[in-house]
């Protein structure tokens, strides 16, 4: 058993550990790797426990900067932790399979305090090699990302680019929002906006794909102006976003209170064997 004390606490300096959930990819990367974290990307078990967070993290002060299909983004000092919502994920292979490259997949369990990694995970980034998985659900995302990961010194084969061209194939893509939500974050939110008022197209969206980066501060921060500052204001948004009724029975004190889900026990933390490795196969 490999004791990794020092890059779990890594992880919990940055975000405390969160009940229900694991830290994943680019934040366990990064401490495998000997790079700073840049942000959390924390994965949920259930929805219960993403909207149990939710309402934590507004108790506890956070400041809430994005909100999207995919994500809510918080800031806790120097700190941010995004809290992705797009899916729920019992287990780290759960995660795993949703994810694009090998080296992103390293999850850290909050419940248990283990490490949990696919099997190449560790030679993968040693190599400083990418290895697509085509499946994970946004294989658009994954093509710019290849940039960022060349640009950290790592290589890929010309089979691994095919495979994000084809996989890339099989998303379908009707609507502005649906290719924001694929490309995701702050360049996806830049191409609606340069889209706005046209009807979508393949041509009008590869037009749009050509905006560049001027400008990005004060789009931020009319986007920061936009958060709800409570967490049911929160889970409000979620479902107008999703095209869901909002369910307010479904969280305590009404339209006024904290926001945690009724009914909900958060899962202790399990210290009996803290640290331990978990090898998960592809």
């Amino acid at each position: 058993m490999t004791d990794y004390r020092a890059e779990a606490r890594k992880i919990t300096e940055k975000c405390y550990p969160i009940p229900g959930a694991f830290a994943a990819g680019g934040a366990v990367t990064s401490v495998f790797t000997g790079k700073d974290i840049n942000d959390v990307d924390v994965y949920f078990k259930s929805r219960e426990a993403f909207e149990y967070a939710v309402a934590q993290a507004y108790e506890n002060s956070w400041w809430c900067v994005s909100t999207t299909k995919r994500a809510v983004t918080f800031v806790d000092g120097d700190n941010i932790i995004q809290f992705m919502h797009f899916d729920f994920f019992p287990t780290a292979q759960a995660i795993f399979d949703a994810f694009d490259f090998t080296v992103v997949m390293g999850a850290y369990d909050f419940d248990t305090s283990e490490f949990a990694f696919h099997d190449d995970f560790l030679k993968h980034n040693s190599q400083r090699f990418l290895r697509f998985h085509p499946g994970t659900r946004y294989p658009l995302a994954s093509a710019t990302r290849v940039l960022k990961y060349q640009d950290r010194g790592y290589t890929i084969g010309k089979g691994d680019i095919l495979k994000i061209a084809l996989a890339s194939r099989k998303v379908k893509i009707d609507t502005w929002e649906e290719l924001k939500d694929q490309i995701g974050g702050a360049y996806g939110e830049k191409v609606v906006l340069a889209g706005d008022g046209q009807e979508f197209s393949l041509d009008a969206a590869i037009a749009a794909l050509t905006v560049d980066e001027a400008g990005k501060e004060i789009w931020m921060a009319n986007d920061n102006e936009a958060q709800p500052s409570y967490a049911i204001g929160m889970q409000k948004k979620l479902a107008e976003l999703k095209g869901e009724a909002f369910d307010a029975s479904r969280f305590d004190e009404g339209e006024d209170g904290l926001g945690y889900p009724v009914d909900y026990e958060p899962p202790a933390r399990d210290r009996s064997s803290p640290f331990s490795l978990l090898g998960l196969a592809a």
